[in-house]
């Protein structure tokens, strides 16, 4: 008997410990159910369905469409797709060092990383690849190549490019590639340093403090601009180590609310800062999202620094990457997080959803209110408003046709071409010459770019003929589209300025790479010209900090 208690005991204590845990957890039988019906389905389909069909494309279909009724950050991560998702949260792998691109049909060379395979083997941007491995590229697709490209470092490859209409054969090593987060930092002024972060991948906190030590040993710094633009986010420990650097010991950072109990936490600085003194300025704007925000939101409701640029993209949700079978894994978002003064900068409540599925972003009105460590107001609901507001430059119709025509990127191709050197990245600027000659570069490739008058006036031309007023409005039309096509043309000249911009920029690239490109942009860069002039100017700094 006394050997029946124990035993009687133990599983007392498990039937309880059972009851509690499913007080606390979905209902079980219900998910067993859906799980079983599912998988019914799936056999009955794949046994009885008239046509063949792939497994491992139903299950893939299956699981997106489940998941595209919740955010669009839960994602399931195919085997196939894990190494991809594991660059972009560590910044490395193996591979030479390249950014592949479509360019009418080719597989252009659009990047190279300074010091790696590519760079070292010969490569250079703008070169087409024709084969690798004695093997033609012709039909693969941009990803495809990328993945042939990457492999275990220290193994080779032979690249076939057209380089100006030459083929060449080069030998290329795979190397462990590591992205920086930090591609460029430097002095925009004599005691104010500039700092641009791409992304929060692992050590990206000890990338900044690096380049901030780097900084401080050229002379006493004033003021720091750390820029954050177009910053996607990344890691949340690397959002809380960025913040430490400037924000005190124990104090909160980031507060996530999740359904589980393990995700209800607040997370606070771990160490003393390195500088909790020397005046800040971050640069944001609407591409700025998840720990890019959680950093400026610390610092904004710290008062720690000022905030310039646009209002950021309001991402205010967690992911955890979950392990799933057969090597796949899955991004979901578990908790939602706040900012020191309680603010949740999501832009965007997917629980509520239209009859067609659709999402609304959280008007201005339904924002509340919170307040600052000095009593500044901020809002909530839809990412971080700038302390400085910097207006949009929003790109014309002429810059996209640029761009996506790959009209800009060809002519600094050309240029590098025919000019083996030129001066530093920050000294060189596209001049006059260059411009007219761009502008006749232009007219011998047949250029040409659609505007909304543009299309409003094939819209009128379709509707006089759907109308039959074709014939009497010919002559009127006719002088419509002459003088369209004459006011388009002078387009270029009213985007003089811009475009010599981003000739001199692309130019740069090509002989100076990513850094190079950065480290130009900083003598036209007009977010950077406003936060200067804020930390030059301790006045209107601490008006803004203590109003």
């Amino acid at each position: 008997m006394k050997k029946m208690f124990p035993r009687l005991g133990r599983w007392l204590g498990l039937v309880l410990l059972l009851v509690f845990s499913f007080a606390y957890r979905p209902d079980y039988f219900e998910i067993s159910k859906q799980l079983d019906i599912y998988a019914s389905v799936f056999k009955e389909v794949s046994l009885y369905y008239v046509d063949d069909t792939d497994p491992g494309e139903l299950t893939q279909e299956a699981i997106n469409s489940m998941l595209a009724g919740l955010d669009p950050y839960t994602n399931y991560i195919p085997e196939e797709a894990v190494e991809d998702f594991k660059i972009r949260r560590t910044g490395n792998y193996g591979g030479i060092g390249a950014s592949v691109g479509n360019l009418n049909g080719d597989p252009v060379i659009t990047s190279i990383y300074e010091g790696f395979g590519a760079e070292k083997g010969g490569l250079k941007v703008g070169d087409i690849i024709r084969a690798v491995d004695g093997k033609s590229v012709a039909e693969y697709s941009e990803e495809e190549l990328s993945e042939i490209l990457k492999g275990a470092p220290g193994t080779g490859c032979e690249v076939k490019v057209e380089r100006a209409g030459k083929q060449i054969d080069l030998k290329v090593l795979r190397e462990e590639v590591h992205l920086n987060a930090v591609p460029y930092a430097g002095l925009v002024k004599d005691g104010y340093g500039y700092i641009y972060l791409n992304a929060f991948t692992q050590n990206a906190s000890g990338e900044v403090l690096k380049a901030w030590q780097e900084l401080k040993a050229k002379g006493p710094l004033k003021g720091l601009i750390l820029d954050l633009r177009n910053n996607p986010g990344g890691l949340l420990n690397e959002a809380i180590a960025l913040t430490n650097l400037f924000i005190p010991k124990d104090k909160p950072v980031v507060l996530t609310k999740g359904k589980l109990e393990e995700w209800q936490r607040t997370y606070k600085t771990p160490k003393q800062a390195f500088d909790k003194n020397i005046p800040v300025a971050v640069l944001i704007n609407s591409s700025s999202a998840s720990a890019s925000e959680i950093v400026a939101g610390t610092i904004q409701d710290y008062d720690r620094g000022i905030i310039v640029g646009r209002r950021s993209f309001g991402k205010g949700l967690v992911q955890e990457s979950r392990m799933l079978p057969y090597g796949a894994q899955l991004k979901v978002t578990i908790a939602k997080y706040y900012t020191p003064s309680g603010r949740l900068i999501q832009a965007i409540d997917y629980a509520e959803r239209d009859e067609d599925g659709s999402v609304a972003k959280i008007p201005d009105s339904l924002r509340s209110e919170f307040r600052t460590q000095n009593g500044r107001l901020v809002l909530d609901g839809g990412g971080i408003d700038p302390d400085v507001q910097t207006p949009s430059e929003k790109a014309s119709d002429l810059i996209l046709a640029l761009f996506q025509q790959f009209h800009i990127f060809d002519y600094a191709t050309d240029y590098y071409r025919q000019n083996p050197s030129i001066t530093s990245a920050t000294e060189f600027k596209v001049d006059e010459a260059i411009f007219q000659d761009f502008k006749s570069w232009l007219q011998e490739r047949d250029f040409n770019f659609d505007t909304r008058t543009g299309r409003l006036l094939e819209r009128l031309e379709e509707s006089a003929q759907t109308d039959g007023y074709s014939d009497a409005l010919e002559l009127e039309i006719a002088a419509l589209r002459q003088a369209y096509e004459s006011q388009k043309m002078t387009e270029i000249e009213k985007q003089k300025e811009v475009i010599m911009e981003l000739l001199q920029e692309e130019i740069v690239a090509r002989y100076y790479f990513d850094s190079g490109r950065l480290a130009n942009a900083l003598g036209h860069d007009k977010d950077i010209a406003t936060a200067l002039e804020y930390l030059e100017d301790s006045t209107k700094y601490q008006k803004i900090l203590k109003p």
